[in-house]
């Protein structure tokens, strides 16, 4: 009988420190084994330890994953599900790390709410998210993508004029004040 991931469960594997975002497993009784000596060989090697391991995606995006009864987790979701019942759709990093798992940086998501809170892109070239030079015109365009579309704020010749744009859109439309304000932590390391 394969069991279902829950709080308790959750719990009962692991340990969870809110205010540094650690996992630890937490040591295991035997009837999570087939035997003793394995019982006794996976508290010796594990119990105590930090779970999980950063893994990056195709774009290098790094997250902590933990693997729980052969599923491989974001530790941002065990973090909700260890502090509440229910997954939400999406957990947001307020400060856009992806690896910091603190319980105050974790808020519950959609996903329209988590792209107000994203990170500068690597491909940025203007120094403003959604400010971009525009060849053919000779100006700078000024554009938000709003509910997965991109909605056109005018251009401009003068570059703060686009930035001002910008700026009072998402201000208007609940994006977070730090929204494209930076690199994200893991592209400025690279």
């Amino acid at each position: 009988m394969k069991k279902e991931i829950t709080t308790e469960l959750v719990r009962e594997l692991l340990n969870y420190d809110q205010d540094t975002g650690l996992f630890t497993w937490r040591s295991r009784d035997r009837r999570w084994f087939n035997s003793t000596r394995t019982c006794k060989m996976w508290n010796t090697r594990f119990a105590g330890k930090v779970a999980g391991c950063v893994v990056k995606d195709a774009r290098g995006y790094p997250a902590l994953r933990i693997s729980v009864l052969g599923k491989s987790w974001l530790a941002h979701r065990l973090a909700f599900l260890w502090a509440y019942e229910a997954l939400p759709e999406q957990v947001d990093h307020l400060n856009r790390d992806s690896l910091d798992n603190r319980w105050k940086n974790l808020v519950a998501s959609s996903y329209k709410e988590n792209t107000k809170n994203k990170s500068m892109q690597s491909n940025n070239t203007s120094g403003v998210t959604g400010v971009y030079w525009n060849k053919a015109a000779g100006k700078w365009l000024a554009r938000v993508k709003i509910n997965g579309k991109f909605r056109c704020l005018g251009y401009s010749t003068d570059l703060q004029e686009a930035v001002k744009s910008v700026e009072a859109f998402r201000a208007a439309n609940g994006f977070s004040s730090g929204h494209g304000a930076q690199y994200a932590k893991y592209l400025e390391e690279a």
